[in-house]
């Protein structure tokens, strides 16, 4: 295999990760999302105020916000209060992990 067979193969390898693993943390339908501040912006609990919903969690630092999207546009709204990021379900149960909270419905 040649020099540059090798790069072009490294290459494609990475793009195709970065594709899976930017797919897999955007937020689809309803559940927990953690909510990402820009350094230069509003603190997330602000843009999450801002969007009109629920805080579930936030540490003394500002810069991640827990909230629960009950609503397909809430995502939308997150972005429109100047979220940098909103983060799938999947890294808002690892954030509260993290923290000791738990996201667990009683019944």
């Amino acid at each position: 295999m040649s020099r540059f067979a090798k790069g072009f193969a490294a290459v494609y390898f990475l793009m195709c990760s970065a594709v899976v693993l930017t797919g897999s943390l955007m937020p689809s339908g309803v559940g927990p999302v953690a909510v990402f501040a820009k350094p230069w912006g509003k603190s997330a609990i602000e843009i999450v105020a801002a969007a009109e919903a629920p805080v579930i969690f936030v540490r003394d630092g500002s810069w991640i916000a827990l909230t629960e999207s009950s609503d397909t546009k809430l995502v939308s709204r997150l972005y429109e209060a100047g979220a940098g990021f909103v983060a799938s379900s999947a890294v808002a149960i690892a954030c509260a992990r993290l923290s000791g909270l738990s996201l667990e419905k009683n019944s």
